[in-house]
């Protein structure tokens, strides 16, 4: 008889997502991911198989618990404008520290590993669709640029405010800068 789970999936699946957020895929080593999952690493490889197969569900967790929590936000926001709507996008966290884990996955694992690759362009591709939900709700087009060529500039914004949080220097006039975009 097989012995019952002595950890619960979605607790592991956090710790896991945690720990390859802070020191990426390459910085984790198996002890590291052990004791950030609470698993045994009988327990792990019966669970999760290896380190890479954690990492990409550990994308999909990032994917089901925080991308999609700022997809639904942005896609019921009641505020009276765009700049609004996104500027908590924005707003510091103890998460600026660790950048963003779409950005880090791009950037580590993107050009060796396709699936990584892959999880994290549709992880982007929803965030801009949602962008553009609100852009088309609340903007007018510019002259300059089109409501997809703007939603393009403030997920790369907001990319790019991730990356300079990663290394301290996030600290700017973001609803400034989406003001000057929408």
């Amino acid at each position: 008889m097989a012995r019952p789970r002595e950890f619960n999936y979605d607790d592991a699946l956090r710790g896991a997502m945690e720990i390859f957020w802070q020191r990426g895929y390459r910085g984790t080593t198996l002890p590291d991911l052990l004791a950030a999952m609470g698993m045994t690493r009988g327990s792990f490889y019966q669970a999760f198989g290896d380190k890479e197969a954690t990492y990409l569900a550990a994308l999909d967790y990032y994917d089901t618990a925080v991308v999609s929590t700022v997809v639904d936000r942005l896609g019921r926001c009641a505020a009276p404008s765009a700049v609004a709507c996104l500027l908590p996008m924005f707003q510091s966290s103890e998460a600026d520290t660790r950048g963003c884990f779409i950005c880090n996955a791009m950037v580590e694992m993107g050009p060796e590993h396709p699936e990584a690759a892959q999880k994290t362009r549709a992880m982007a591709d929803r965030l801009r669709r949602a962008i553009l939900s609100v852009l088309e709700h609340f903007a007018s087009p510019s002259p300059d640029r089109t409501l997809p060529e703007t939603a393009d500039l403030i997920l790369h914004l907001y990319f790019g405010k991730q990356a300079m949080g990663k290394a301290g220097g996030a600290a700017a006039d973001w609803e400034g800068r989406l003001r000057s975009l929408v």
